[in-house]
């Protein structure tokens, strides 16, 4: 996926490094907008195969953010990230889309949500169902510490072979990423915070998606699900962390029809729950 391409024919919105930006665009302008959120260390191009997928039906919004990819010259700072993200939501989406997030990409559109409901139809969340707090975050604090100072040709040689592992040698090279200093920037910053009070939070339609064999991240999925009575769960049968890669088929048809079923929602849906919850 080259930087801001797009099938509709219309010229490509200026961005890349240089202006702060760095995302894909692809599907008509006025089709109903899904915005895909990568993971650590990673950069747009692990949604490769579902940006490919959704664009016609849907306008697909794929960015790079802060500390990762083209934007890895760019510390990660959730305030600018949040700005970044509801910029693109504004400038490509006509202000609401569904959201996304797989990994960090799930917690950061967990932290969108409580920020821009009414800029959101919905939201996916895919492997971010373990709570961010306690002893658990203590070990993932660690693991940010080696991510922020391991030397990186050891840490991208031992992803690329448990990526090999995990998901075989065709996919595997959608999971090459070796951002791990903005990754480790970018874990810190949802740290220490309740992703399920989040949830709570939040009005709007959820799906979960799951790798069932994802077991560090479905610690907390009970709670998740208990804090959203309106959430689904969507497991992948012997799916892993990046399920969308495990199974780019069923994940892509699980994101299409949840979409789907918003498309004719209007955009103001959540901010009108939001206004009659108001005390």
């Amino acid at each position: 996926m080259a930087a801001a391409s797009n099938r509709s024919g219309a010229a490509p919105a200026p961005n890349g490094p240089a202006t702060g930006e760095a995302y894909d665009v692809l599907g008509p302008p006025r089709a109903p907008a899904i915005v895909l959120l990568h993971g650590s260390s990673e950069n747009r191009r692990m949604w490769k195969l579902q940006a490919e997928a959704l664009a016609g039906p849907f306008r697909v919004i794929v960015p790079d953010y802060h500390g990762h990819g083209a934007l890895a010259h760019l510390p990660f700072r959730m305030d600018d990230v949040m700005e970044y993200i509801a910029g693109l939501v504004d400038r490509e989406a006509g202000g609401s889309a569904v959201a996304v997030g797989l990994s960090l990409g799930g917690y950061l559109t967990m932290e969108f949500a409580t920020r821009y409901p009414e800029k959101l139809r919905g939201i996916v969340l895919m492997g971010c169902t373990a709570e961010p707090t306690g002893i658990g975050a203590a070990l993932y604090w660690l693991a940010t510490c080696v991510m922020s100072t391991a030397p990186l040709p050891i840490l991208a040689g031992l992803k690329a072979g448990m990526g090999r592992l995990l998901l075989g040698r065709e996919m595997a090279p959608l999971l090459n990423g070796s951002w791990f200093r903005g990754g480790a920037q970018g874990c810190r910053a949802v740290m220490w915070k309740s992703s399920i009070e989040k949830v709570r939070r939040y009005s709007g339609p959820i799906l979960f998606i799951n790798g069932s064999r994802d077991y560090p991240f479905r610690t907390r999925e009970r709670s998740f699900l208990k804090a959203a009575p309106h959430a689904r769960l969507e497991l992948i049968p012997r799916g892993y962390h990046p399920c969308n890669l495990s199974d780019p088929t069923r994940v892509t048809l699980a994101i299409r029809r949840f979409a789907e079923s918003l498309a004719n929602s209007p955009a103001d849906c959540v901010a009108d729950r939001l206004d009659e919850q108001a005390p």
